[in-house]
């Protein structure tokens, strides 16, 4: 199964360097040009060490040899250089791919899958993954290449050199890759966990830096600390075990190197003493040269083989995201909303669940006209945001249907369909930028006129103005430079410059301040009279569902009384009940 997985990881790796053959082909061709030719010269070493030994050394012959010595080093270090800048110009277009990919597929994932994974872990996994990936992948695939090629051109010159010699020299490099394949078994697993205790640190790192001020209000940082130092250690500990390892069969790898030197040297000694005519002193010289650069291919393929174990371990949590499903998307025949949009919303016998045994909203139907304001009431956990995520298909009905203009939203192209939907949470996501930014993100082709309207509307424009920068104020990270009711009086600044179709509106009043509750409300009731669109807000602010035409109650995940605040009173005793309720919760004290 892990065998299957390996090979699955590395087809994949292919296949997203297949454009790039090209520049890897001519890359690896520079790599075969540069390794003889900058390996060269301990060849030149013994043809001159034995024509001096034995007197046929001229003037001319040195100048030949010390030119082609010259000549090959530097051809060889230019195609070196060239290999080189080709790689990593692959490198780059390879990251540059795999993150926008991963971009492109975190944007289009539901909300249940951002739910369910932290924000910290994608984070980690699309920079410090990826990145992990290209070194190992580029660098250190074509790092083995490289000095297997460099293995098998000394190795050739050495046995070309005396056969006898070279090959009880290799014997012992042999061997050492026995230890290399055996160190790769067994340190899979352990860089497999590394990785993934790192993605652990960034996750909390992430969700404890957003929510550093509830840290500090309820003094928990030396808890929080403590906690973080154990996550630490768990990373530590894991990358210790991989070092330990790693420092327990290199030094094997490299004795077996250095015993091949010993050969080297004894083997051709002895060869010399006896005035054997297959090796001669030149031969030993260049055999002192070419021994580095047979023990140095050995030593880089056992460190090039960890750094490929690092790569694989980061190349798998990448490709897991990138293979995951995208469970919302466009049906294979899905159309575009049809033109003029109309606005009418219809449940069909809806039941909707997070978890399989836990339902949220059971056989719910209601059905709004365009242009109809609605209110939805109901205690916590009743489903009532539910089923404004249900509307721009945020989330996948578990049965029955959700129908904008008489068409099953599954039936259309969600592009089109969340067009014509504005929605405003409780606490909608400022994005850090300007003012300006924010709002333009609904509509970038904008005017300054439009921009004002918009403002006004939402009652926000005084304020912008009265900002030092107006509508170039920077506001921080989810506009943390600004007030709670200023964040969302541009939310619903930049909902109203879409100009939605459909304005769903998800407790705007709850978190503000009472002087920018008044105006959110105001501002929600004007385009409600004006038949701006249809209008569905989910509220428990009794100024706002007595304004409200019709009120749509929720309890226990069912819609139990559909009517008029009037009507609502007067024939459902769990809606005066929970309005009375919140009635005196909002009595001044």
């Amino acid at each position: 199964m892990a065998k299957e997985a390996s090979k699955s990881i590395v087809r994949q790796v292919w296949t997203r360097l297949h454009p790039y053959r090209k520049h890897l082909l001519t890359s690896l061709g520079l790599l075969v040009l540069a390794v003889p030719l900058t390996n060269f010269h301990p060849m030149v070493w013994g043809i001159v060490a034995d024509a001096l030994l034995d007197g046929s050394l001229t003037g001319s012959s040195l100048v030949f040899w010390l030119s082609m010595m010259f000549v090959t080093y530097v051809v060889g270090v230019g195609a070196n250089a060239m290999h080189t800048f080709l790689l990593e110009k692959t490198g780059q277009a390879f990251v540059r791919d795999v993150r926008v990919d991963l971009f492109d597929k975190f944007e289009v994932q539901s909300m249940a899958y951002h739910h369910d994974t932290h924000s910290g872990e994608l984070v980690t996994r699309i920079v410090s993954d990826v990145d992990a990936m290209e070194q190992s992948v580029l660098q250190g695939l074509t790092g083995l290449i490289g000095e297997a090629v460099t293995f098998i051109v000394v190795a050739g010159m050495v046995l070309w050199i005396s056969p006898l010699v070279g090959t009880v020299s290799i014997l012992p490099l042999a061997i050492s890759f026995v230890f290399i394949r055996i160190y790769n078994l067994r340190v899979k697993a352990i860089y497999a966990g590394v990785r993934k205790r790192l993605g652990h640190i960034g996750s909390f790192v992430q969700d404890r830096l957003a929510g550093v001020q509830v840290t500090q209000a309820y003094g928990r940082e030396h808890d929080e600390n403590e906690v973080f130092a154990a996550k630490a250690e768990g990373f530590y500990k894991a990358s210790v075990q991989a070092s330990r390892l790693r420092q327990t069969y290199f030094p094997v790898v490299s004795m077996f190197g250095f015993i091949n030197n010993l050969i080297m040297l004894g083997v051709g000694a002895w060869l010399i003493m006896n005035e054997s005519p297959s090796f001669t002193m030149g031969g030993l010289l260049a055999y002192r040269g070419f021994w580095w650069r047979l023990q140095s291919p050995i030593r880089t393929i056992a460190q090039t083989s960890d750094i490929l174990q690092r790569a694989h371990a980061s190349a798998t949590r990448v490709f897991e995201l990138l293979n995951a499903p995208v469970v919302i998307e466009d049906a294979d025949h899905a159309r575009p909303l049809p033109t003029p949009t109309r606005g009418s919303v219809t449940l069909n016998d809806l039941s909707f669940h997070y978890l399989a045994d836990k339902p949220v909203l059971t056989d719910v139907s209601f059905e709004v006209e365009p242009g109809e304001f609605v209110a939805i009431a109901g205690s916590s956990g009743s489903g009532k945001t539910t089923v404004l995520n249900l509307i721009p298909r945020y989330y996948e009905a578990t049965s029955g249907g959700v129908l904008v203009d008489n068409i099953d939203v599954r039936a259309l192209q969600l592009h089109s369909l969340r067009q014509a939907i504005a929605l405003v949470g409780q606490e909608s996501y400022l994005f850090d930028g300007t003012i300006r930014d924010n709002l333009l993100y609904a509509k970038p082709t904008a005017t300054a006129v439009e921009l004002d309207m918009a403002a006004t509307e939402a009652s926000a424009l005084e304020f912008i103005r009265h900002l030092p920068k107006g509508y170039d104020t920077q506001v921080g990270q989810n506009g943390v430079k600004l007030s709670g009711g200023q964040r969302q009086r541009l939310s619903l600044t930049r909902a109203f410059l879409a100009k939605p179709i459909l304005l769903l509106l998800d407790e705007p009043t709850a978190s503000v301040e009472p002087e920018s509750e008044s105006l959110i409300r105001e501002s929600i009731l004007v385009r409600t009279r004006a038949g701006e669109g249809t209008t569905i807000l989910v509220t428990h602010r009794i100024h706002l569902l007595r304004q409200a035409p019709r009120i749509l109650f929720f309890d226990g995940g069912r819609l139990v009384a559909d009517g008029s605040h009037e009507a609502l009173v007067s024939s459902s005793d769990a809606y005066k009940d929970a309005y009375r309720q919140w009635e005196k919760e909002e009595q001044p004290d």
